[in-house]
C-alpha cells in the first residue's frame, strides 16, 4: 500500500482521537496524584503499587501534568500545524516537527512501560492507557514523515472544530471534575483502621499523650504536601501530642536521613525537616548549610554524620520499617490507627478524627469538613453543560458542512 495515498487530514484526525483518549486517562490520573488518592484506582491495586513505588514517589507526581500538557499540545497542534506551510530550521512544522515531537513522547512512554515491568513489576492501567495512546500515535506520525511533502495544505474534514472542542472539554474535564467532587470511596481495609502499632512504632510512644509517628521521606512529593498541613494540626493540639518522625530514603542515598537523625540528636529536627521538605538534597555541603541555618553545632553534627554507629542505627530503622508491611510514604500512626497516603481532598479530617478518638485528646470541637458530595456539584454541571452544548453545536455544524460538500 502506498502511504502517500492516505489523506493527510485523516492522519491528523487519528492524532486528535488518540490525544483525546490519552487525556481521559491523564485527567483521571491527575485526580489520584494531586487531589484524592485511590479515586480511580483502589487501594492495593496495581496503580496504587506504581504510585507507592520508589519511582512513583519520586517522579510520579509530574506524570499527570506532563500528560495533560503533552496531549493537549498534540491535539491543538493537529489543527494549526495541519494547515500551515511554516518551516523551522528548514523543516515543515506539519510534516516533520509535530511527528518528531510525537515520536519523542512515544519513546518516553515506552521507557515508562519498561520501568513498570522491570522495576515496579506492576502495571498502572491509567498509565498504560496513556502510554498505549502514545505508542499508537507513532503510526500516523511516521506516515506524516513519509508522506508527500509537496502535497497542499490539509483540507478540513466534515467534523467541525466546535465538535472537537466539545470532545476536548469532555475528555479533559469530566474525569477531573468527577474525581474531585464525587462522594469519597470507603477506605480499603487497613487504610485507616484500628490496628496494633508495631514495636518499633510503639517504642516512640509516651504515656498519657496522643502519640503520632509519621513515616516519611524527603524525596516523596506527597510527604512534602502533607508536611505543612500536619505541622499546623500539631500546633492546634500543642502539648497533647507526642510527635515523632521516622524518615526513610526512596533510593540508596541515605545522606539526608542520616543528617536528619543527627539534627534530631540536637533537638533541631523540626527546623531541619522544614529545610529538607522545602528543598530535598543529598549533597553534603547543602546539608551542612541547612545545619548552620538551624543553629546546629557544626562539629557535633559532622562527627555524628561521619560516625559508623549513626549509619548502623539508621540502617536498622529503615530495615524495621520495610520489615513491617510498609505500604508507602507517608504513613502516619496515631495511637493504634494508621493512615496511609495523603488525600488532599479530605485534607486533615482523617488525622483530626483519629486524634479525637484518643482518651488523652482534649476534644477540640472542631468540625470536620465534608469529605464528599451527595449531589453533583456546580463545577461538574458547568463542565458537562459546556461539553454538551459544544458537542450538539459541533454535530449540527458538521452535518451542515457535510451537506454543503455533498
Amino acid at each position: 500500500m502506498n502511504v502517500r495515498m492516505i489523506p493527510r487530514e485523516w492522519l491528523y484526525v487519528s492524532i486528535r482521537i488518540l490525544s483525546l483518549v490519552a487525556l481521559v486517562f491523564a485527567s483521571a490520573l491527575a485526580v489520584d496524584y494531586y487531589f484524592s488518592a485511590n479515586t480511580f484506582c483502589g487501594q492495593g491495586a496495581a496503580c496504587d503499587a506504581v504510585a507507592k513505588s520508589e519511582f512513583g514517589q519520586k517522579y510520579g507526581i509530574y506524570l499527570p501534568a506532563l500528560g495533560l500538557v503533552s496531549y493537549s499540545f498534540f491535539f491543538i497542534s493537529s489543527f494549526f500545524f495541519a494547515r500551515t506551510r511554516m518551516r523551522l530550521f528548514g523543516r515543515s512544522l506539519s510534516s516533520f516537527w509535530l511527528p518528531l515531537a510525537i515520536l519523542g513522547c512515544a519513546v518516553g512512554a515506552l521507557l515508562f512501560v519498561v520501568v513498570q515491568a522491570v522495576e515496579v513489576k506492576a502495571f498502572c492501567w491509567l498509565c498504560m492507557g496513556i502510554d498505549t495512546s502514545a505508542l499508537l500515535m507513532v503510526i500516523p506520525a511516521i506516515l506524516l514523515l513519509l508522506g508527500d511533502k509537496s502535497e497542499p495544505a490539509v483540507r478540513p474534514t466534515f467534523l467541525h472544530p466546535v465538535l472537537w472542542a466539545g470532545l476536548y472539554v469532555a475528555a479533559a474535564g469530566l474525569p477531573l471534575t468527577w474525581g474531585l467532587y464525587h462522594p469519597a470511596p470507603a477506605p480499603a481495609a487497613g487504610a485507616q483502621a484500628e490496628s496494633v502499632a508495631p514495636d518499633y512504632i510503639r517504642d516512640n510512644y509516651l504515656p498519657e499523650k496522643v502519640n503520632i509517628v509519621e513515616i516519611s521521606s524527603f524525596d516523596c512529593a506527597h510527604c512534602r504536601r502533607l508536611h505543612p498541613e500536619l505541622t499546623k494540626l500539631l500546633e492546634e493540639y500543642g502539648d497533647e501530642i507526642n510527635f515523632r518522625r521516622i524518615t526513610i530514603p526512596l533510593s540508596n542515598k541515605k545522606e539526608a536521613v542520616i543528617a536528619y537523625y543527627c539534627a534530631e540528636q540536637q533537638k533541631k529536627e523540626d527546623l531541619f525537616a522544614d529545610c529538607l521538605f522545602e528543598e530535598p538534597t543529598s549533597e553534603t555541603q547543602k546539608l551542612l548549610d541547612y545545619a548552620k541555618q538551624c543553629d546546629i553545632d557544626e562539629a557535633v553534627f559532622i562527627a555524628c554524620v561521619q560516625s559508623p554507629a549513626t549509619r548502623e542505627t539508621v540502617e536498622k530503622m529503615v530495615q524495621a520499617v520495610h520489615a513491617n508491611n510498609f505500604a508507602g510514604a507517608p504513613t502516619v500512626w496515631i495511637d493504634d490507627q494508621v493512615i496511609i497516603g495523603y488525600n488532599a481532598r479530605l485534607g486533615m479530617d482523617p488525622y483530626r478524627a483519629a486524634i479525637e478518638k484518643s482518651p488523652y485528646a482534649k476534644k477540640s470541637g472542631l468540625s470536620l469538613s465534608s469529605s464528599g458530595y451527595d449531589t453533583c456539584p456546580w463545577q461538574m454541571l458547568i463542565c458537562a453543560a459546556v461539553a454538551g452544548l459544544l458537542l450538539i453545536l459541533g454535530v449540527a455544524l458538521s452535518l451542515r458542512r457535510r451537506k454543503q460538500s455533498a
